[in-house]
């Protein structure tokens, strides 16, 4: 069998061995065997796993120096000394190496994760536009219910339409430049390629920079987005009041039976009715609700089983205006013809009733006239799909250059029988090929393990678990001891 190699670094110290082991301070390439390996111990809590121990002198003890740990954290004195492999560079001493093949995955794998992250743009307008869509739902189906209070939200819906698509545009424009940026370096971060000891810092500094550009295609997202996104929030607080209003009024339809034209407005809880001014009228609690005609206090009695009636029923083109009055303790007094209405409220609503009140007098002025643009908002649907199919024919873009730049492995086997056809002997040999490379992966993955141990990045338990693939490789070198000892081999 006929082998082609590919160029391989060699240590920078030997000269001899490949290179396996790069330096990110200095950038220099080494072997496993002329790296320095320092031994660090390090005190270690066996009760919480804490490191943060603290070494006490013994007051009394026969031996000079005698000593004991105690842990800062937990109090414990069941410590032990963990003793851990430093991989050090020869060259310039610095304990920041990495393992070369593992350092080109992790460019690789960086590269793959910053192009992912372009798809931020298409996922935050795609969040704004559901709840555009929700908010538009929701107004639609209050709007068929007879709720017309704040008509800004029609107003407010259709120039966010707009503005949104503006929005959209800019981010195309923005997506499509931080694109080409990354287009322009795939081909040096191909998943078949192999990275020089010299080109990683200049890689490093690539990543870097599509990390800054990706950074400001984030934060540029953010800023155009950001006045929208705070409209948006305002008219959820606006629906999410009329919703809450809706339901209590369709929780109590059947006992306020409004009229067919008849719009509900508000509801007040915790209103208690003082009584006139001049009538002696029966006072009592309870829910009071606004309609654009009438002003209904809703009060519970009977003692076992409660029911609501109507304790106070007014026209509202009898009530001529809204105060409140008192020093120390406030009231809500409504104006009438002939006599006032008086009504106690907490402190911190008076305010709010009062501007309620004030809108179902004035209805016509705060309530929605058009109601053709309720079919207006409707038909608004939010876009994002153009986005989406710019930024997903980038990825691919960058999918296809990864796929289309490809180097020569480290090591490629070139069958000369491959143009032959299959015979018994062929197709031995190939058998006995694919055995050996299992072999020596096998073999590989029982150095990368011992190099892991040694360096203290797995347990002794952890070890021992994975150290049973030397079952694997006996059996292996078994079965390749049987097939090269067949006399056909040689033929």
């Amino acid at each position: 069998m006929d082998a082609l190699h590919e160029e391989i670094e060699k240590c920078q110290k030997c000269g001899v061995r490949d290179v396996e082991l790069v330096c990110r301070t200095c950038g220099a390439g080494f072997c496993h065997d002329c790296v320095l390996v320092n031994k660090v111990n390090f005190p270690y809590c066996l009760n919480c796993g804490s490191r943060n121990v603290e070494k006490h002198k013994a007051k009394i003890s026969r031996e000079s120096g005698s000593s004991y740990y105690i842990c800062k954290d937990c109090k414990s004195k069941k410590i032990t000394v963990i003793t851990k492999y430093v991989k050090t560079c020869p060259k310039c001493g610095s304990s920041d190496v990495v393992d070369f093949a593992k350092e080109q995955a992790n460019l690789k794998t960086n590269f793959r994760m910053l192009c992912s992250e372009l798809r931020y743009g298409y996922l935050k307008l795609n969040r704004v536009t559901h709840t555009f869509d929700l908010i538009k739902r929701s107004i639609v189906f209050l709007r068929h219910s007879r709720i017309f209070n704040y008509p800004v939200i029609e107003r407010t819906l259709v120039d966010l339409f707009d503005e949104f698509n503006l929005i959209k545009m800019r981010i195309l424009g923005k997506t499509e430049e931080v694109g080409n940026i990354i287009l322009s370096v795939a081909p040096r971060f191909s998943v078949d390629s192999r990275f020089k000891v010299r080109d990683l810092p200049f890689l490093r500094g690539v990543l870097a920079r599509l990390e800054a550009e990706l950074k400001n295609y984030k934060e540029y997202v953010e800023e155009s987005i950001k006045e929208v996104e705070e409209k948006l929030t305002k008219l959820e607080v606006l629906i999410s009041s009329l919703y809450q209003h809706y339901q209590e009024f369709s929780k109590y339809k059947d006992v306020l039976s409004l009229d067919m034209d008849e719009n509900p407005i508000y509801v007040i809880p915790d209103a208690k009715f003082l009584g006139l001014t001049r009538t002696q009228t029966p006072k009592g609690e309870g829910i009071l609700f606004l309609t654009n005609k009438r002003l209904i206090l809703l009060s519970k009695k009977g003692l076992v089983k409660k029911r609501l009636y109507k304790l106070l029923e007014i026209p509202l083109n009898t009530i001529n205006g809204v105060e409140i009055r008192g020093r120390l303790k406030k009231r809500i007094v409504m104006r009438c013809n002939s006599e006032d209405l008086i009504f106690s409220f907490p402190a911190k609503m008076l305010p709010l009733v009062k501007d309620y009140v004030n809108v179902a007098l004035n209805f016509e002025s705060y309530s929605l006239r058009d109601i053709g643009i309720v079919s207006k908002v409707a038909n608004l649907t939010l876009e994002t799909s153009d986005l989406k199919i710019k930024i997903e024919n980038i990825l691919k873009k960058i999918s296809k250059i990864e796929e289309s730049r490809t180097v020569i492995p480290k090591v490629t086997v070139v069958r000369k029988e491959s143009y032959s056809p299959i015979t018994s002997v062929n197709r031995f040999k190939m058998e006995l090929y694919d055995l050996e490379r299992e072999k020596y992966e096998i073999e590989e993955s029982l150095k990368e393990l011992k190099r892991r141990f040694e360096s203290g990045m797995i347990s002794v338990e952890n070890y021992f678990d994975e150290v049973l693939i030397w079952g694997l490789l006996f059996i292996k070198n078994s079965i390749f001891k049987k097939l090269c000892g067949k006399s056909f081999f040689s033929s």
